[in-house]
């Protein structure tokens, strides 16, 4: 042991000796530092944006805009050091400058739409000005991983038509797909419990963070919406306005037949009070409901194209089928004008020019990963794990009744926010049939006072895609949240019935 004599009486011995401690002591501390780097290595890393070069279709004109790249998420937020899924981000900078701070994020609907492939059009119809548009390709969409099940997509299309045209409900060709699929991602090592709303929410956040955003504007369209209410109820410092186009609200809902026949019944009723649709197509509700007895006694054969790789080149009209067609023309303004003609085709049992319209819906629900689709709604929705009474209508005799009980358990539910101060503009249409405009002024209420509702005449789902209107709603609002929207155009009527496709 050294005692303080001796330090003493030897200088030199004693310089030695403190360089040796304070080496050691340093070489301590090292090996603490060490530890600590080693520790925050393994730890989950901040969410980062990796860039690298844009190769989006159609993207002449707006390229130099562009910044394209990923952002690493955690596959299970529980359970961080879990590995990482890598999500396809876009920021498509503002022709205006110089760029205001709090960007637009636009999360579009689904479950399972791609996005960032329709770059081009979103930085084309700007969603406010001087303000960055960001996209994300939601987890398992477009660009984004996982993976879930792609090669399987196109049979589950073929498949739902096919359990629509079946009058005998015979769903268990098509659940067994779905399960094909479920079976698929586990063998891959995808946990199907890493999906839902919740999760989106998360990953959504998470871009935020990554890109350095403090404040953002939200535009959430169809099951956006659902995205964009959870946002708000968990993040709301992080927004600075909302803008909820054609809501999905979560759980507890309507059946969907109820919803359905309500605004089915709306446009019937357009279609009576306007001279030239009434002229054409006297009586429109009651042809429907005729064709829908016709086609229970003896369904229509369609012939059409190679190209919709159906089997022997047919689509066999029931009704079932009949009532599934009516309800989408149902979501877009751009197919009112042929709606009643279609329903007048279809009760004469006249095919001609009716193939181009089933190729047309056939490619544009192509696009939706059904697998992810199952993914998100089975953790989401409770009401997919009741029993269907027997009686129940066919408009509610949806696949993932069969489907959920079996994929998985239900996650944590989607949020509606009460309470909150953030501006939000809640837009609905005359003619939607996923909530109709009751759901809509619905949620309204719900979020409270600082939430608008507009309605818009003669529109169906989607409004601002649809409607000069919305969009310029929406852009002014975006710019003045605090401000009362002027909203007066909403209620003009818009042409939903041309003339020329009412002719005999």
């Amino acid at each position: 042991m050294l005692s303080p004599a001796s330090l003493g009486a030897d200088d030199g011995m004693n310089h030695r000796l403190v360089r040796r401690l304070l080496a050691v002591g340093l070489r301590l501390l090292a090996a603490t530092i060490g530890y600590d780097t080693a520790a925050a290595a393994a730890s989950p890393a901040a969410p980062a944006f990796e860039e690298y070069s844009c190769s989006l279709p159609k993207s002449a004109g707006v390229a130099a805009r562009l910044r394209c790249g990923t952002v690493r998420v955690p596959r299970d937020y529980a359970h961080p050091d879990s590995g990482t899924f890598r999500l396809a981000v876009v920021i498509a900078k503002s022709i205006k400058q110089p760029v205001l701070p709090d960007p637009v994020i636009y999360i579009n609907g689904g479950p399972g739409e791609p996005l960032t492939v329709y770059t081009a059009y979103q930085a084309r119809n700007p969603y406010a000005a001087q303000r960055d548009l960001i996209l994300v390709d939601q987890r398992g969409t477009g660009r984004s991983e996982p993976d879930l099940c792609r090669d399987l997509n196109r049979r589950l299309l073929d498949e739902s038509i096919a359990f629509r045209a079946d009058r005998t409900h015979n769903a268990e060709p098509l659940r067994a797909t779905y399960m094909s699929c479920h079976d698929e991602a586990l063998k891959r090592g995808i946990d199907l419990a890493n999906f839902g709303t919740r999760t989106t929410a998360e990953d959504i956040n998470q871009v935020r963070q990554a890109l350095g955003v403090t404040r953002w504007n939200v535009y959430g369209a169809s099951y956006g919406t659902t995205v964009a209410m959870t946002l708000l109820a968990l993040y709301p410092d992080t927004l600075r306005s909302v803008v909820l186009d054609s809501v999905y609200p979560p759980d507890p809902m309507p059946p969907p037949s109820s919803i359905i026949g309500a605004v089915r019944a709306a446009f019937f009723d357009a279609c009576a009070q306007n001279r030239g649709c009434a002229a054409a197509t006297p009586d429109l509700a009651g042809i429907y409901q005729d064709t829908l007895r016709l086609l229970a006694q003896t369904p229509l054969t369609i012939a059409v194209p190679p190209q919709m790789q159906m089997p022997d080149d047919q689509v066999r009209i029931t009704a079932p089928l009949f009532e599934a067609v009516v309800s989408r023309m149902l979501y877009y303004p751009t197919y009112y004008p042929k709606l009643p003609a279609f329903i007048r085709q279809i009760h004469n049992r006249e095919t001609q020019g009716l193939t181009p319209l089933l190729v047309a819906m056939k490619s544009a629900a192509s696009t939706q990963d059904l697998g992810v689709a199952a993914a998100v709604e089975c953790r989401d929705r409770p009401r997919y794990r009741d029993l269907l009474a027997p009686d129940a209508a066919t408009l509610d005799r949806q696949i993932l009744y069969v489907v959920c009980p079996d994929w998985g358990k239900l996650g944590p539910p989607p949020l509606i926010p009460q309470a909150t101060s953030v501006p939000t503009l809640v837009l609905g249409g005359q003619f939607d049939p996923v909530a109709g405009p009751a759901l809509g002024r619905d949620v309204t209420e719900r979020i409270g006072s600082p939430a608008r509702w507009v309605e818009f005449t003669g529109i169906g789902h989607g409004v601002r895609r649809f409607s000069a209107c919305a969009a310029r709603i929406t852009f002014n609002f975006i710019d003045n949240p605090d401000e009362t929207p002027d909203a007066a155009c909403a209620g003009r009527t818009p042409a939903i019935f041309a003339a020329k496709a009412q002719t005999r």
